[in-house]
């Protein structure tokens, strides 16, 4: 399931004073339409959904925030912004006192993780979840639904006391793999980071629900990386290299990040972990002779 989508672009305007800056924040609002009109017309794609200020000290940081079609849009807000400062700079400076802009003040958090990604879409907001029987898990998982559910409050107890970012197991090997496949920006597996993963038991069917979130995951269907052959190939593999896909690709990509939750916490559970990753990613030793078992 998808939610909001989004992708921002975070410029700073330079004044002299604070109430400078507060001055042109309170006009924002009767610029909005004009400022579209100019971001807009770098992409025929591209629509300005808001304009998000904070005033810090003598700088307005202003989050241009956009949808981009198809595309996951990095290139395309940086030239809409760029296009759309450039107006404020050479209409507005002389009325508000603007020294300057600079094109990113560190406000969109692009390839960072924070809450402002938690807060506020950079991509596409998807849900992925799933219901599971006891019957189904203890077949295919080798673990009963109480133990998978009770494994993972576990694990979400230990991600609160040790302060971490969001609640998952291990999305982001599914994020890395994905992200490079289909040609999206890898550095950006940062932005989508922050997941949730909730479990939920219900003791009377005895069936474990399980739901991960992302607020944010930058994916795309058109331009960047996803025109080369063989990213291409994959997005056609996944029925994702048509129009209107880009939600499709970010559900498919969640899907799979839980599917890898799910079998690593089975895994914790059933006592493989160690043994899968001693017997599928170490070579033998250089003598030949497999590794020492106890």
């Amino acid at each position: 399931m998808t939610g909001e989508e989004g992708m921002s672009r975070g410029p700073s305007f330079q004044f002299h004073n604070p109430s400078d800056a507060f001055r042109f924040v309170r006009a924002l609002p009767d610029l909005e339409v004009q400022l579209a009109e100019v971001a807009e017309c770098t992409s025929k794609h591209l629509r300005l959904k808001c304009l998000t200020p904070h005033v810090i000290g003598c700088f307005a940081h202003v989050l241009f925030s956009y949808t981009c079609g198809d595309a996951a849009g990095h290139n395309m807000v940086t030239i809409a912004t760029q296009r759309a400062c450039a107006w404020v700079l050479t209409n507005l400076a002389d009325e508000y006192n603007i020294k300057n802009f600079y094109i990113e003040g560190q406000m969109a958090s692009e390839k960072k993780a924070s809450w402002g990604n938690v807060k506020v879409a950079r991509g596409v907001e998807v849900t992925a979840w799933t219901s599971l029987s006891d019957a189904v898990c203890r077949r295919v998982l080798g673990c009963s639904s109480e133990h998978l559910y009770e494994i993972m409050q576990m694990g979400q107890e230990a991600c609160i006391r040790n302060g971490q970012h969001g609640n998952n197991i291990d999305s982001a090997n599914v994020l890395a793999a994905a992200f490079i496949a289909t040609g999206q920006d890898a550095a950006s597996i940062i932005d989508a980071s922050w997941s949730h993963l909730t479990p939920e038991y219900d003791r009377e069917s005895q069936k474990v629900t399980l739901s991960l979130y992302f607020p944010s995951m930058p994916v795309g269907v058109v331009g960047g990386g996803t025109r080369y052959a063989t990213q291409q190939e994959a997005l056609r593999i996944l029925h994702c290299d048509g129009p209107g896909k880009k939600r499709q690709l970010a559900g498919l990509i969640a899907g799979f990040a839980l599917a890898l939750e799910t079998s690593t916490a089975a895994s914790v559970v059933n006592n493989t972990f160690a043994q899968s990753h001693e017997r599928l990613a170490r070579r033998a030793s250089e003598d030949g002779r497999p590794r020492c078992r106890l």
